[in-house]
């Protein structure tokens, strides 16, 4: 039941595998299973526990956290399963059960919520005493499963989960399938075990079966056998872990994928991203498609090693996101954290960016990013040997830019997501209501790219486009097309009305403001018609809740934006049995009863 692997690692066998890290007579545990593990611990001279490191939320490993949390001891858990350790009876009322195509392991979930003290985040190290673990996302087993890896006594060990359970073989096929007749796990699997294998592991510690030591060897096996499976069953012959850049012209790079990374490299090896997202649609709509409560889109760090060998990059020195959207920049805060990579913006995606809890908007990233310098409209900034220029680009977003240089003697547009192909080949925008657009947001884009004409447009997703005149010509008719016929469907007076749901709103979206506390707000009112117009609005909150003020008029001049303020409060005694509650906000626009438009998320306990 207890083995010595080394001299301060331990090894107790439970309903999973659980480690005891020792550090004289402190001790860190691994993933706990039934708790047995603190009857044995004196024998191996440990007085203290420090903390239980989990590295995924299936029952074998969590089973006794309640116990934990009596005993006082600390539990901290991937930062993307968190949900599923505190806010469990969430999760259980929103799982769908009767027409699920949903076919991920949830279910082996604990039942009722635990404290959880901390979140162990993709990429951060954890220190211990003299122990350092890298927190290794392996997603597979599950979406937001980790590795844990470390130099422990003078070799590497990897803390694996049921990332595998003997060497080449995984323990459970069910959990390698998470959307209904999907690859997916196989996939998110490769991808797992090949970056364990750069990491020069000595020592395999699986949550089930033996720990082993033929680790390179172990992975590469199973690997192999999981592509030719992908290859045999789904005609896979390229998982997402193979996804590679490509050069488009000599010093412009592409990264495909499921949204494109552009890359610009000077002669002195720096690079400029446009955008640094999800690698492959597989790795995204893991998560967009089927949904559950607090999923938040994993960032999963692909193609900077092959850039530095392949390419001559030395240094990521600048990003800049074509638009808002997560799968575009979602790399971006792992940029800024290991590379040291700059971001600049589009001015009006500046917030939206660095606060991204103030805005209820389409594909919006949870994880702030700190922008350096905000670009204004027609903008020229030089960046190295290339001189670069920036216009707002609204259609699919409000929140959009396109951005001009010339590369290698070709004029060069960064396009995001404003231009696509039909199936006929025609060019076209892409149109999200809930984006945020406005009556003439096509129009600003395809007069721009008429007027421009790029030789060459990198878009967000897919190959890039060589466009001549006439089609440009006809990206511009296209745009004129679509706004006439959101004229002719929607029937208020004025169009706005029918294209933006979120005119009056309440700043942020989701403040954080947990019992006894205050939290400053903004009521919001975009004016967008030609005239004047009044806005005049009332709080509706929970008993007990208070604005202060509670109502207030505002009067906004046409296109543009009036602001007033008010503090909320939550009393002391507020119980928090969800995470989340709302309150409303009731608006009269000249004199017009609208009724409760408006409401603000409030998290009542802090963020994960």
């Amino acid at each position: 039941m207890v083995e010595r692997l080394s001299d301060r690692l331990t090894l107790f066998r439970d309903t999973g595998n659980v480690y005891v890290l020792q550090d004289g007579p402190r001790g860190l545990l691994i993933d706990f299973g039934s708790g047995r593990v603190l009857d044995h611990l004196p024998n191996l001279g440990v007085r203290q526990v420090d903390g239980i490191l989990h590295t995924h939320h299936h029952r074998d490993q969590c089973q006794s956290d309640a116990l934990a949390n009596r005993q006082a001891i600390p539990v901290l858990v991937p930062f993307h399963e968190r949900p599923y350790f505190d806010e469990v009876e969430t999760l259980w009322s929103a799982r769908q059960v009767y027409n699920m195509y949903n076919v991920r392991q949830t279910f082996h979930t604990l039942a009722r919520s635990v404290r959880v003290d901390r979140s162990l985040r993709d990429y951060e190290t954890f220190a211990w005493g003299p122990f350092r673990l890298r927190v290794q996302p392996t997603p597979g087993h599950t979406l937001g499963h980790i590795a844990l890896v470390g130099e422990i006594d003078g070799r590497v060990v990897a803390f694996t989960g049921d990332l595998f359970e003997s060497p080449g073989r995984v323990r459970a096929l069910y959990d390698l399938q998470y959307a209904y007749g999907s690859h997916d796990g196989c996939d998110h699997l490769i991808y797992s075990l090949g970056k364990l294998r750069d990491l020069g592991v000595a020592l395999a510690c699986p949550s089930h079966g033996d720990p082993f030591t033929n680790v390179d060897e172990s992975a590469r096996a199973l690997e192999d056998r999981l592509r030719g499976y992908l290859r045999r069953h789904w005609g896979v012959e390229t998982p997402s872990a193979d996804v590679a850049p490509r050069a488009v012209l000599p010093h412009l790079i592409q990264i495909p994928g499921c949204s494109n990374t552009w890359i610009v490299v000077s002669d002195s090896g720096k690079a400029l991203f446009v955008d640094y997202g999800s690698q492959n649609w597989t790795l995204f709509h893991s998560f967009q498609v089927y949904f559950e409560a607090a999923n938040r889109l994993r960032m999963l760090e692909h193609n900077l090693d092959l850039l530095r060998a392949g390419f001559g990059v030395r240094q990521i020195d600048l990003a800049l996101p074509s638009h808002y959207h997560d799968d575009h920049i979602n790399g971006l805060p792992y940029l800024q954290k290991h590379c040291g990579t700059r971001v600049w913006c589009y001015h009006n995606m500046r917030d939206i960016l660095e606060n991204p809890h103030g805005y209820k908007l389409g594909c919006t990233h949870f994880e702030p990013v700190r922008v350096e310098r905000a670009l204004e409209q027609g903008e020229t900034f030089q960046w190295e040997e290339y001189a670069f220029q920036v216009f707002h680009a609204p259609g699919h977003a409000d929140y959009h830019m396109a951005m001009f240089g010339e590369i290698d003697g070709v004029r060069v547009a960064f396009t995001g997501d404003e231009v696509n192909l039909l199936p006929d080949g025609r060019p076209c925008s892409n149109n999200i209501w809930r984006n945020h657009v406005h009556a003439n947001s096509h129009e600003i884009t395809g007069r721009l790219f008429l007027e421009r004409q790029p030789e060459l447009a990198c878009p967000g997703h897919g190959d890039p486009l060589r466009l001549r005149a006439e089609q440009w010509r006809a990206f511009h008719a296209w745009c004129m097309e679509e706004q006439a016929d959101w004229r002719a469907l929607a029937a208020p007076e004025w169009l706005e009305d029918a294209l933006y749901p979120d005119s009056v709103f309440l700043y942020p979206y989701q403040p954080s403001c947990p019992p006894g506390a205050s939290a400053p707000m903004q009521v919001w009112y975009e004016n967008r018609r030609d005239r004047p117009s009044t806005l005049a609005w009332t709080l509706v909150m929970p008993d007990g809740w208070t604005g202060a003020p509670d109502q207030g008029l505002l009067t906004v001049a046409p296109e543009q934006r009036g602001i007033d303020r008010f503090v909320l409060s939550i009393p002391a005694e507020q119980t928090v049995i969800h995470r989340r509650l709302p309150f409303t906000l009731d608006a009269t626009i000249d004199g017009e009863r609208c009724g409760e438009v408006a409401e603000a998320l409030v998290d009542l306990r802090p963020a994960p």
